[in-house]
């Protein structure tokens, strides 16, 4: 079987995930390399000359049930695919049946990007000081 490298080491590459979900999405908690690193959660990430320019992960919550989060990409790499990439990857390699993501409702991109995989939305939450909308699908 086949083995792949990348000049960044696990600890870079956390650290570069959290700075990402730090300072692009709208998150009540701080996440730092060792969050990540400790996380129960499979990253899939886009790598640019040593930079991860955009992550995606998915969390199994039980044993019928996966969840996609902490999608994000960096503003001068959006419009390129990347996040639908990366969340074709997650579906592709989910052998649970069913997914969902939980998405602000003001972020239109993710609503899109929910929709164009079959997501539909099943449930409404007011969360602090925002909607949170459930997207949902079987796999």
């Amino acid at each position: 079987m086949a083995e792949f490298y990348t000049s960044l080491t696990k600890r870079e590459i956390a650290c570069q995930i959290s700075n990402l979900l730090n300072v692009y999405n709208k998150w009540y908690v701080y996440f730092s390399a060792q969050t990540i690193e400790m996380s129960p959660a499979i990253y899939f990430i886009e790598i640019v000359n040593d930079k991860v320019v955009g992550c995606a992960s998915s969390l199994q919550v039980s044993n019928i049930s996966t969840k996609i989060q902490h999608i994000c990409v960096l503003p001068e790499y959006r419009k390129f695919g990347i996040a639908s990439k990366l969340v074709e990857k997650i579906i592709d390699n989910c052998r649970i049946g069913h997914m969902f993501m939980t998405i602000r409702e003001d972020n239109t991109g993710s609503i899109a990007l929910a929709h164009k995989f079959g997501f539909i939305c099943t449930e409404k939450h007011w969360f602090i000081d925002h909607w949170t909308l459930t997207f949902g699908r079987r796999n």
